[in-house]
């Protein structure tokens, strides 16, 4: 139950080394210079390639950029890289046969989110460190959401749900997950020192709860704009059941007790102001479900589509390029 329960919480985390020696005995110089010169050239040259397919070649530095920003460059993770990339190969050349490839409009964006991401690197990092790949490629490889969708909708328009499959399982999430539809919105003062957070609870009923939080709050001042956050959403940190549901009980105007958190030898304590409630629609969560339920079965019956694409593909390593990364 419990198992089930996370998931649902989470609901709105993948993809011989040749080495060529030549030897030349007893030839002329001139002819080993230019021997020599042939081989370096289709090294490189060959090095760029990491895969050949049905559809035609796969850029070094695609693989390059997948396992780097992807996977961190994990050694653990080389394979599923790879398979990444081949699923991204795949689905982009499915888009394009389609007719459903990046827009002009989705292209300009995402290479533009891809020079922010470029740029990000640089201020943490002090270098480019993706010099080997364009803005455009990137855009080309990791974002390709709107590409998936769209083939969904051609492959899975809909799906068709099994009511006796679904009915359990609905019956479930009602009786454990309908407070994740609650509105409660709440004012939140989080301070790391008990003794100020108990002056603070003091102050409640002779100072307004903005104006304790304008004084109590770090980096908050008298003209601090106060802005109502949505309790449900703040739960999911607070692991102590109790206090889990004495936050989401609360009513408008109420206030919580002091509720205290702890991770990684961090200790906050927290202080909540309910300013709006308003409860669940049970029918309302029940369609919400339902909807999710069949979108979670459209996307696992696409993954699976998509790795047929990809051993259709035929997909061949180039272990010369693989082991250059």
């Amino acid at each position: 139950m419990a198992k089930r329960r996370q998931k649902n919480i989470e609901l709105e985390r993948q993809l011989s080394k040749r080495k060529m020696i030549f030897r030349v005995v007893s030839m002329v110089v001139a002819v080993a210079i230019v021997l020599a010169v042939g081989i370096g050239i289709w090294t490189v040259q060959d090095g760029r390639w990491i895969m050949r397919y049905d559809g035609g070649r796969v850029a070094t530095t695609d693989f390059r950029t997948v396992f780097y920003l992807g996977f961190q460059n994990d050694p653990m993770a080389r394979e599923v890289a790879l398979e990444s990339t081949q699923s991204i190969i795949a689905l982009r050349d499915r888009a394009i046969y389609h007719n459903v490839d990046f827009t002009p409009e989705e292209r300009a964006n995402f290479e533009f989110d891809a020079e922010m991401m470029r740029n990000q690197l640089i201020m943490n990092q002090g270098f480019d460190s993706i010099p080997f790949v364009s803005n455009a490629r990137l855009a080309e490889l990791f974002y390709t959401e709107p590409l998936s969708e769209r083939l969904k909708d051609i492959y899975f328009p809909t799906y068709n749900v099994d009511e006796d499959e679904i009915a359990p399982l609905l019956e479930e999430y009602l009786e454990e997950m309908l407070y994740r539809h609650l509105d409660l919105q709440v004012y939140i003062l989080i301070l790391d020192d008990l003794e100020e957070m108990e002056e603070a609870y003091s102050m409640i009923g002779t100072v307004d709860f903005e104006d304790i939080m304008r004084q109590f709050s770090p980096g908050m001042d008298e003209d601090s704009e106060v802005e109502a956050e949505s309790a449900v959403e703040f739960s999911d940190w607070i692991t102590d059941p109790e206090d889990r549901e004495h936050l989401l009980g609360l009513e408008a105007g109420e206030y919580s007790r002091i509720i205290e958190w702890h991770e990684d030898g961090i200790t906050l304590y927290f202080l909540f102001h309910a300013i709006s409630r308003e409860d669940p629609d049970p029918d309302a969560a029940a369609e919400d479900f339902r909807e999710r339920f069949i979108n979670e079965r459209r996307d696992e019956s696409f993954f699976d589509l998509v790795m047929e694409w990809v051993e259709e593909a035929n997909f061949v390593v180039n272990r010369r390029g693989y082991n250059t990364v």
